[in-house]
């Protein structure tokens, strides 16, 4: 009676001991009731890929080819002349015989003294127009050609007694549309001045003639 009276009171002393095995019980209730769901979805699934039908997918046939023709091929004939036969040589002309001996002819030489005539000379026979000798061709400019530009410069200069060139000097410059522009000048009196003529002559005596004139020419080569 005396250890009987002792128990009521021992459990009394642990009251936390029976709210505990009551919290462990429903947690692990609830996780039995997870586990069982989670295993019931996943006997579902299961059954469910069991019971479809999986069927290979229908096998694509091969697209079809048309079939290839060939022409008919005919075979090249080469057709080779044949060599035909050298002309024949002609003859070999026989060489006609010259003679050479010539017989000398009787000419009558005479001599006589030189008469001198009364005869004048005509002064226009000796007057001429001066002659060009030698014309350098100019250099043609390079920003000129670096700009693929062409025209044309006339001078002016005067031609001495012994036929050089003086006092050039620039008439007009054009390019090849017919616009002025000074891009030649330089070139064209520089060959003006290397200019020679014959000097014209006046009653066969040499003179100097002014205002010559002369259009220099600028073209690039094709």
């Amino acid at each position: 009676m005396e250890q009987a009276n002792h128990l009521p009171n021992a459990i009394s002393q642990f009251p936390n001991l029976e709210v505990s095995l009551s919290a462990r019980s429903t947690e692990m209730l609830r996780n039995g009731v997870y586990a069982l769901a989670v295993t019931g979805l996943l006997l579902l699934a299961m059954s469910q890929l069991i019971a479809t039908d999986y069927r290979a997918p229908p096998e694509e046939l091969p697209p079809k080819v048309a079939a290839i023709h060939m022409p008919d091929m005919t075979p090249t004939v080469n057709k080779t002349e044949p060599i035909k036969k050298p002309q024949e040589v002609p003859p070999l002309v026989k060489p006609v015989p010259v003679e050479s001996r010539v017989d000398p002819a009787q000419v009558p030489i005479t001599f006589g003294s030189p008469i001198v005539g009364k005869e004048k000379i005509d002064p226009l026979m000796i007057t001429s127009d001066p002659l060009p000798i030698y014309k350098p061709a100019p250099r043609y400019p390079r920003r000129a050609i670096a700009r693929g530009i062409e025209g044309y410069v006339v001078v002016e200069f005067t031609i001495t007694t012994n036929g050089s060139v003086k006092n050039p000097s620039i008439v007009g410059g054009y390019d090849r549309s017919g616009v002025a522009t000074d891009i030649f000048d330089r070139a064209a009196l520089s060959a003006v001045e290397r200019f020679k003529y014959r000097p014209p002559l006046s009653e066969g005596q040499p003179v100097e003639r002014h205002g010559v004139r002369n259009r220099i020419t600028f073209r690039l080569a094709d």
